[in-house]
């Protein structure tokens, strides 16, 4: 192995707490794609855009019904509220893309406000003894969570929101009024729905999974559009797909996350379809004129992905996977982290491979001078952050492990 003086970083204490939150954020990353279900771009702005809509709606009807509703002043500033962090919301959503953070902070803040609105509710129905069939709403909210959350997360939603209408219901209203005799009755009709909306989410949890598979029998199609043109593109795909999987789990990834990325990685440069063979198998250096075709790929790859909404991901990484660091990259110059965080990841496997990988025009690199070259680079071309997580998976022998299952063309054994 190379030296590892050039090759760690020397323990300290910010480092040993980042390591911490890492393992932290992995095993919350794990509980919640088993309690929210995926979380995806378009679901995401769609509950932004939803979330908007019906508290508008509700603040415009309720100056006609409130004289029906008990405690509809509650209601009203519910709705207000929600309006308000849907703003910030709206903000991880579409300006920071992260989707899991949102997901996550509006169910919470949902939840809590629906409850905090709906017990004030309760308590003023009682006061009159109205017998309004408003708890009609809580249906509403336990088949919303079949809808949304996996399997587990619309489990634990039906029981919380049927414990806490069984709570309001006993707190605020007295034996032999109609809402306390037929709770029982109402709470078993909860239970029912209950079910219906965990059968919803296993069946929708079913599709996606199905979905998915699809998705990625479609990428390596599409990547081996690629390797039949490229003799060594079956090798390079295969590599760089397991160290951006690995890469992504050492950067706090979920297994989930890190698969996306594996996958988004095989398809960086399947814009390379397009490249002419005199240009993409060129034995020799590219004149002027030829690495500006070759730098198309990147367009070309952006273009032919776009068409499908699932492969956002891999749109974003073919496009930008040669952004730089320092905003010297193609094609759009992006800098530091205007550069997608996947396409960053994928960057720093694929100039290691690239280095250890034979071509038309060079040797093979041997790995300690690839890594020495990428630790370079680090802060001009690569995100430094992504290049040391890379370098720790070098040392500790992930990346020759990895080695050793992939096929062979044309590379030096990775070494201890």
């Amino acid at each position: 192995m190379a030296n590892l003086v050039t090759l760690t970083v020397p323990p300290t204490a910010a480092g040993g707490k980042r390591r911490v939150f890492t393992r932290a954020a992995r095993r919350l990353n794990v509980v919640a794609e088993h309690v929210l279900g995926p979380t995806d771009a378009q679901t995401q702005q769609v509950d932004v855009v939803r979330r908007a809509v019906v508290a508008a709606t509700i603040i415009m009807i309720l100056p006609i019904q409130h004289l029906q509703i008990p405690g509809w002043q509650a209601v009203m500033a519910a709705c207000l509220v929600a309006l308000l962090y849907n703003i910030p919301l709206a903000w991880l959503v579409f300006a920071k893309q992260k989707y899991l953070l949102a997901n996550a902070l509006g169910l919470v803040l949902d939840g809590a406000l629906l409850m905090g609105a709906s017990l004030y509710v309760f308590h003023e129905m009682g006061a009159v003894g109205s017998t309004s069939s408003i708890w009609l709403v809580f249906m509403i909210y336990i088949v919303i969570g079949g809808f949304t959350l996996a399997p587990l997360g619309s489990l634990a939603y039906t029981a919380l929101w049927t414990a806490w209408f069984a709570l309001a219901t006993r707190l605020y209203f007295e034996p032999g009024t109609l809402y306390y005799d037929e709770l029982p009755v109402r709470l078993v009709f909860l239970a029912l729905f209950g079910v219906i909306s965990l059968a919803m989410a296993n069946e929708l949890q079913k599709k996606r999974v199905k979905l998915e598979q699809q998705n990625r029998q479609t990428m390596g199609m599409l990547a081996q559009l690629v390797e039949a043109r490229d003799t060594d593109a079956g090798t390079h795909l295969h590599s760089i797909q397991e160290y951006s999987r690995a890469l992504a789990r050492r950067l706090g990834f979920s297994v989930r996350e890190a698969e996306e990325i594996a996958y988004a990685a095989m398809m960086h440069d399947v814009g390379k379809a397009n490249i002419p063979d005199a240009v993409l198998k060129k034995p020799a250096r590219l004149s002027g004129s030829e690495w500006e075709v070759m730098r198309e790929h990147t367009v070309w790859g952006d273009e032919l992905l776009a068409e499908n909404d699932d492969f956002e991901l891999a749109r974003v990484v073919a496009r930008s996977h040669h952004e730089h660091w320092d905003g010297s990259g193609y094609p759009d110059g992006l800098r530091g982290e205007e550069i997608p965080l996947a396409a960053r990841i994928v960057a720093v496997a694929d100039v290691f491979d690239a280095l250890i990988s034979e071509r038309p025009y060079k040797g093979a690199w041997s790995p300690q001078d690839a890594i020495q070259e990428i630790q370079r680079v680090s802060g001009s071309q690569l995100d430094p952050h992504i290049v040391a997580a890379f370098v720790s998976l070098y040392v500790d022998g992930t990346i020759r492990r990895l080695y050793e299952v992939a096929p062979r063309n044309g590379r030096r054994p990775v070494a201890a």
